[in-house]
């Protein structure tokens, strides 16, 4: 199944380089194939796990006479169980979004611009199912590659070429102690395989030091506060696509990391730094919220946004226990829909009127009904409504947090409703009021653009009305059930 998975996009990718650039309709439908194929073929592994398995292994070596370059590869083992298998899902399904999105804005290198989007879909499947520590390294750092192409080449505003740099270098050196730490295992261990070290008790002082070395990487990616820095600029000079796939999974991979890797195989360490991690969290909330309810920039405002939601994550993970796993998992899938949809509502006001400044959008809601319309689940869905995916997640949250602490979940609460004061503050500047002339002329959502936002919203109430789907999947992962 993973082979299958990871075979799709690849020939995709293939057959994309061999259409001439001369022919930017078919390079389109060609790219649009490819990614309802590859979401049909998850959606029937979907059903098969389900039904009939919960893991399934598969190694390299299985490809050596096509590629025999991997037979030196072979210790290289990739897993599909319940976590990888619903973000592997999420890439997959915010792929044919970006894809649609951005089916006549990118007007130059069209087909080297699909091409790294699926790059990045083939890298993100392969990560979210390794589970050998160099080679979770090696494809963690290698979608930096396509992602700096992304922001770089196609990005919408002047400093794109600095932000790319920005996200680049920021990125790469924090993962640089978790190298350190991964040479160190293998130094003492002899194996980066996860099945062997799993099982294995380290002293508590080696712990320590592996933890803050893989903590490093994965608060920056994730990203915590203070390591945050990076995520704002990134996101304001990305285009379209760039800011779905980071806020949408790319944001992820610092969680995920947590979860698979973090807890189950320093337990000691994990609990030794949890208070410190907490606090972190609670005040990254709380700042981030404030910081958030500042801006004015539309896109920088749901970027600061995305800040405090990876907080709650980081705090559910923290707390330790059954409910703060299941909580943070569905906080990062709800957080994946939820913003790839704000991001993809922001672009589309960018498109007409050429400004994320919120002091030039008024009255929205006369000229342009369906968007309006849109965005308000989306901002609903954002600020945990009753009904919506995000509502199970902040639930959960708050009541590990309570459980943990009393001060610890008033001042959650306290940060939760900052993000109401933020969201709906968004969205009565833009949609409500009298039309203003700057806006008077607007159009709605076309065809393809009215359809990008059809999955996102459908998931997040489908998953929101039955959240135990989601939740059967996360406990027949092997990590989770381990780390519990």
């Amino acid at each position: 199944m993973i082979e299958l998975l990871i075979t799709i996009p690849l020939l995709i990718t293939i057959i994309l380089l061999i259409i001439p650039n001369t022919s930017p309709n078919l390079i389109n439908k060609v790219a649009l194939f490819g990614s309802m194929l590859e979401l049909w073929v998850f959606l029937v592994i979907t059903f098969l796990y389900s039904k009939y398995f919960q893991f399934e292994y598969f190694h390299l070596t299985s490809w050596s006479h096509i590629f025999s370059g991997f037979s030196k590869w072979g210790d290289f083992i990739f897993v599909l169980d319940g976590v990888s298998l619903i973000f592997i899902g999420l890439s997959i399904l915010l792929l044919p979004l970006c894809i649609l999105i951005t089916w006549s804005t990118v007007e130059y290198l069209k087909k080297e611009y699909l091409v790294c989007l699926y790059v990045v879909l083939i890298l993100l499947i392969a990560v979210f199912s390794i589970v050998d520590l160099l080679g979770f390294y090696i494809l963690f750092e290698g979608i930096l590659i396509p992602m700096f192409l992304i922001i770089g080449i196609w990005g919408s505003r002047e400093e794109k070429v600095k932000a790319a740099y920005y996200f680049f270098f920021y990125t790469l050196v924090g993962s640089f102690l978790m190298l350190l730490a991964i040479f160190k295992l293998y130094s003492i261990i002899g194996t980066t395989n996860y099945q062997s070290l799993i099982s294995i008790e380290l002293p508590m002082s080696l712990q320590c030091f592996l933890f803050f070395g893989f903590f490093s990487s994965l608060a920056v990616k994730i990203p915590m506060f203070p390591f945050h820095i990076w995520l704002p600029q990134a996101h304001v000079e990305a285009p379209i696509s760039g800011s779905v796939l980071l806020a949408g999974i790319l944001l992820k991979l610092g969680g995920y990391g947590f979860i698979r890797f973090s807890y189950p195989l320093f337990p000691l360490a994990a609990e030794f730094f949890s208070s410190f991690i907490i606090i972190l969290s609670i005040v990254g909330i709380i700042f981030a919220s404030i910081i958030t309810c500042r801006q004015t920039d539309i896109k920088r405002l749901i970027a600061y946004s995305s800040v405090s939601h990876m907080g709650l994550v980081t705090l559910s993970l923290f707390i330790h226990s059954v409910y703060g796993i299941i909580a943070s998992v569905i906080i990062m899938v709800s957080h994946g829909l939820i913003s790839s949809g704000l991001f993809i509502s922001s672009v589309m006001l960018y498109d007409r009127f050429h400004t994320r400044s919120m002091k030039y959008y008024k009255g929205l809601t006369i000229t342009m009904p369906i968007l309006s319309i849109i965005t308000f689940l989306l901002i609903l869905s954002s600020v945990a409504f009753p009904g919506s995916l995000n509502f199970i997640g902040e639930l959960f949250a708050i009541l590990v947090a309570f459980n943990y602490s009393y001060i610890l979940g008033l001042l959650l609460s306290v940060g939760l409703l900052f993000g109401l004061v933020y969201s709906l503050g968004l969205y009565n500047k833009i949609f409500f009021g009298s039309l203003i002339d700057f806006t008077i002329n607007s159009r709605d959502l076309n065809q393809n653009e009215f359809i990008t936002f059809v999955p996102i919203i459908f998931f997040t109430i489908l998953f929101g009305l039955l959240p135990n789907n989601l939740i059967d999947y996360m406990l027949k992962s092997c990590f989770v059930l381990v780390s519990l």
